[in-house]
């Protein structure tokens, strides 16, 4: 039968007109596959890093994760902005007014410039961090030489993540995975040259891990927009790089984008404040804590692709006026990147101690990591709901409910159960890790209750104003 939901390509067709049915599982894992893959790449390369830079030894290790950690602290409320352009160009899709989708893109791309200068002094002031994390002059040397690299990286990440965002809120996932892919192949062969001074390239250690990075999304950034400013696709939905900003439209789209963003920035900016408790455990738990991260963010970052394509169904659906077949669609998403999230934590149980080994040979580290990641596999799934439910709560345009959420999460259930169990149990690295596995089994019961009880329905945005064509 002739699926009639919102269109999976970018092609002439717009949304048909006929009662519009939920998608199917089939057709939603065909969107949600490539944007899996693709977002896939960025845990990939954190994990690539990770066993690069681990042969170096467990002081550089340790430096990474800290660094990494704080640099995506500092860009997530960027992050955020760009991934929320979904919210507006999914429902200008869903609405039947594409060629007004280009004027959006070009505004969100004014936001990305102004954040720049900002993460350039973040940057600058990670030795405070360092200072508060009890981090020993070696780790604290080598992740600031890290981050002075690494922050030229961020326009060229906006730029791809914005680009990327309005490909599949328009129903295209293919293009943004296989940019992401081509732009991780060259970020792996670079990391083997210029971190170890192989193939003529100079011996730069871990900061030859940040040049890598910025050179491959440089390249990523370049590729995406060859591909979006063909004629076809930048006439269809109006692309420009620039356009004269309208503080109006900008107004509108912050109300709306920056909850987000702040809700990513607390995300990240709370398991930063977390490092800090486990950095005060001393550089073996750092370590441990570091590989455990980089894996389930290989896992979960899947989950995260089934909340985006969450949030660009929801946009369409709403643009249409079908906001029961939005919920249906939300629900099956649901049910999909949960079973996958569950069954993702089978690895982690059993094979826990030789997934450690890929990263280092400190045998502390091992049975450390390899004890994280038994807790890890068992709140796998509701990790899951939460990144999911936040995703379509998202695309709805309630952004602010689940920032406020993760706020009181966090200063209620992970901070002062990670502090109480880290300083009671004999295990203390384990402790700390109970008080943010009880805070992802929290807030992803919460979102999903406010997802349930459906204000999300009364939410209009103005799409005349934060999408409407630039004045002649």
């Amino acid at each position: 039968m002739k699926s009639n939901s919102p269109p999976q390509n970018t092609g002439s067709q717009d949304l048909p007109r006929e009662p519009l049915q939920p998608p199917g599982f089939a057709e939603m894992l065909g969107f949600t596959l490539p944007l899996m893959m693709g977002l896939t790449t960025v845990a990939v390369h954190s994990i690539i890093d990770s066993i690069f830079v681990g042969r170096l030894g467990t002081a550089p290790l340790a430096a990474l994760g800290m660094a990494n950690l704080y640099y995506f602290t500092g860009v997530a409320l960027w992050l955020g902005l760009m991934r929320n352009s979904i919210t507006f160009t999914a429902r200008a899709f869903g609405a039947r007014e594409s060629g007004r989708i280009g004027n959006i893109v070009a505004h969100y791309q004014w936001l990305a410039l102004l954040g720049i200068p900002m993460l350039w002094a973040a940057a600058r002031a990670f030795p405070l961090m360092g200072r508060l994390a009890g981090l020993t002059e070696e780790v604290g040397g080598l992740a600031q030489s890290y981050l002075d690299i690494r922050v030229w990286e961020a326009g060229f990440m906006l730029t791809l993540l914005l680009y990327s965002a309005f490909y599949q809120s328009t129903g295209n996932s293919r293009l943004p995975m296989l940019v992401n892919w081509g732009a991780l192949t060259l970020n792996v062969l670079l990391d083997y040259m210029l971190i170890f001074g192989r193939l003529g390239a100079p011996n730069m250690g871990i900061q030859g891990a940040a040049l890598a990075t910025v050179l491959a999304q440089a390249a990523g950034a370049a590729a995406m927009l060859a591909m979006a400013y063909r004629h076809k696709i930048r006439v269809r939905y109006g692309l420009r790089l620039l356009v004269r900003p309208r503080w109006w439209m900008l107004r509108n789209i912050i109300v709306v984008g920056v909850p987000q963003g702040l809700g990513d920035l607390m995300e990240l900016g709370g398991f930063l404040a977390f490092y800090a408790i486990v950095g005060r455990l001393g550089v073996v738990a750092l370590a441990a804590s570091n590989i455990g991260v980089q894996v389930t963010h290989l896992l979960f970052m899947p989950g995260r692709a089934v909340g985006i394509a969450a949030g660009a169904y929801m946009g369409r659906y709403l643009g249409a006026g079908a906001p029961g077949v939005a919920h249906t669609a939300a629900r099956r998403m649901l049910l999909m990147g949960m079973t996958y999230m569950g069954l993702m934590g089978l690895p982690l149980w059993f094979l826990g101690a030789p997934i450690a080994m890929l990263f280092t040979t400190d045998v502390q580290v091992i049975s450390q990591a390899a004890l994280l990641f038994k807790l890890m596999a068992l709140y796998q799934a509701f990790d899951g709901m939460g990144m999911i439910m936040r995703g379509a709560l998202n695309g709805a345009g309630d952004t602010r409910f689940p920032v406020l959420a993760t706020l009181l999460c966090k200063l209620g259930v992970m901070f002062p159960v990670a502090w109480w169990l880290s300083t009671s149990m004999e295990q203390r690295l384990l402790g700390a890790w109970l008080g943010a596995s009880a805070y992802l089994v929290v807030l992803g019961l919460t979102l999903l209750l406010r997802f349930e009880r459906g204000g999300w329905r009364n939410i209009r945005l103005d799409l005349g104003q934060a999408a409407g064509t630039e004045e002649a």
